[in-house]
């Protein structure tokens, strides 16, 4: 029959307890560059978007002001 563990009770694979914060600090922050890196991704296609509309319009209007003349 198996012990049950006793309270307090570390495996060998467990880290310090000192450590074990610095786990869920790390997960935080993976969180937080994740969010970030879309973050960045969403406001550069955003700029991509309007620099590309923009282009389409000068287009159009420099063909409209060309096929005038």
């Amino acid at each position: 029959m198996a012990r049950k563990p006793v309270r307090g009770y570390r495996r060998a694979c467990d880290p310090p307890a000192r450590f074990r914060f610095m786990i869920g600090l790390s997960v935080a922050v993976g969180r937080f560059v994740e969010a970030l890196f879309w973050a960045i991704l969403r406001v550069a296609g955003m700029v991509g978007g309007v620099v590309l509309l923009v282009g389409v319009v000068l287009g159009v209007m420099w063909w409209l002001i060309r096929r005038r003349r």
